[in-house]
């Protein structure tokens, strides 16, 4: 295999190939995916984080017998009418919203109705980070899938930087390319990080006010990565990890826990192993009893316990890839935030309450994915857009039961990273659960001071041993 160069050069080259997807295919409600967006901006039928967030009148069925090519990441097809009025530097507002709805995810759209503005900036092409590229080019080439669609052979970077949306294994390949994408910091620490729970105003959809009751805050969250490192020594893995741990996160203290049934641990450390087949661990202390307890737990996570926690999870400590099956529906354009302008994004306090921001959105081209647990007894499904360059999820949308629960998309933020290149981290998000209009729940740092910390080589292993959540 070539290096990145050439690998960005093939993806620039093809001309990817076109799914069509009948909605019956999907067997949910499709009344957000009969909207003109995704007749016009996906070429398929389609709808999704999320952790956030269409049959196409010309959509195509990809020719058995056509060679495929590589689906370019970019530049964004903008070849329609809508997609040529996003001019760089228009705001969109709920004033003018419905003209570009055919590119603007669902749980976008109820921002928008509370005050978020999206200035329209320029599609970049996201540069990643110079020790993931390396580690992709060392590794990519020996990846593959067994018979069960389980990765083999990855070591670090990107397992599959090229993906044929023609090839039967597309689906498993992007969702690999998701968990192991440049997002990943190698450690990253947040003191404090918070889900915060508001309500809009009955009389002011734009006025927002704090739902405290539905907020839960991480005094501090660590996370250290053991295997599949790209940006700081040691590298490609920590030591031997013998035990053949991929990452380790902790929590040291829930301020407020109001997640609906979830461990309802006072502290917690989660262990994810490399090995596809094993589940995680949690180790869990409950200040009340003083006990500390283990358990191996194999959560799908677009439940609705942990939807309403999901966003730290689904920056970092991605769902198990293997604990869910996966289907590709396509490919669509969007408006999604890769380049917030600052931290906490999306959302800021004022005198009466809180104010949704203005925040730069550009055309992405994403892949979509139907993911739905392997646990028979979860009648539960997430439409998940993944961004085909960069591998992070850019809106979701979950289902129960053939309807939909909610909606959710993430802001994200680029850091320069120091060997070049770039680093990514969630700034802020949005997630919009269908039974409760006018409550949503943001991520964010903190709204007052905090501290962040990725790639500083300062977080230990022993920052994870079970027993110091007793101390």
């Amino acid at each position: 295999m070539g290096s990145i160069r050439a690998i960005e050069e093939r993806r620039r080259r093809g001309k990817g190939n076109i799914l069509h997807v009948a909605a019956s295919d999907f067997g949910v409600d499709t009344h957000w995916m009969a909207r003109p967006w995704l007749m016009i901006a996906m070429t398929f039928v389609l709808a999704v984080p999320a952790m956030a967030c269409a049959a196409s009148a010309n959509a195509q069925e990809p020719s058995p017998a056509a060679a495929p090519s590589p689906m370019p990441a970019h530049p964004v097809d903008a070849s329609s009418a809508a997609a040529a009025a996003l001019n760089p530097g228009a705001i969109i507002t709920s004033d003018n919203a419905d003209r570009f709805a055919n590119f603007i995810p669902a749980a976008a759209m109820l921002a928008i109705k509370h005050g978020l503005r999206l200035e329209v900036t320029p599609t970049h092409r996201m540069q990643w980070s110079r020790g993931f590229e390396n580690a992709t080019e060392k590794y990519s080439p020996q990846v593959g899938l067994d018979k069960d669609d389980y990765i083999t052979n990855y070591v670090a970077g990107m397992p599959f930087p090229l993906i044929e949306v023609s090839d039967p294994k597309a689906a498993a390949k992007i969702a690999y390319n998701w968990h192991f994408g440049p997002v990943l910091p190698d450690d990253f620490s947040m003191m404090p990080w918070s889900v915060n729970g508001y309500q809009a105003s009955k009389h002011n959809p734009a006025e927002i006010l704090p739902s405290n009751d539905m907020d839960d805050a991480c005094e501090q969250f660590d996370f250290l990565r053991f295997a599949h490192r790209t940006e700081i020594d040691p590298r490609p893995s920590l030591g031997s990890n013998a035990q053949g741990v991929e990452w380790k996160a902790r929590c040291n203290q829930w301020t407020a826990i109001a997640m609906g049934g979830d461990i309802g641990e006072g502290a917690g450390i989660w262990i994810r192993y490399t090995d596809p087949r094993t589940s995680d661990d949690f180790y869990g202390f409950d200040e009340q009893s003083r006990r500390l307890r283990r358990m191996g737990i194999r959560m799908a996570f677009p439940n609705k316990v942990c939807r309403r926690c999901h966003q730290p999870y689904w920056a970092y400590a991605l769902p198990k890839t293997e604990i869910y099956k996966y289907r590709l529906l396509g490919t669509a354009a969007i408006l999604a935030c890769v380049a917030a302008k600052d931290e906490p994004a999306g959302i800021a306090s004022n005198e009466s309450g809180y104010t949704l921001t203005q925040e730069p959105f550009e055309l992405r081209r994403a892949y979509i994915l139907e993911m739905s647990p392997i646990q028979a007894n979860l009648n539960e499904r997430t439409l998940i857009f993944i961004d085909s360059e960069i591998y992070v999820w850019l809106a979701a949308e979950f289902y129960e039961s053939g309807e939909r629960a909610a909606t959710a998309i993430p802001l994200w933020r680029t850091h320069p990273s120091p060997e070049g290149g770039n680093l990514f981290d969630l700034a802020g998000s949005f997630y919009f659960p269908d039974d409760n209009r006018g409550l949503f729940r943001s991520v964010v740092p903190a709204h007052s001071g905090f501290t962040q910390k990725i790639n500083t080589g300062a977080i230990s292993t022993s920052d994870f041993n079970p027993n110091i959540l007793a101390r």
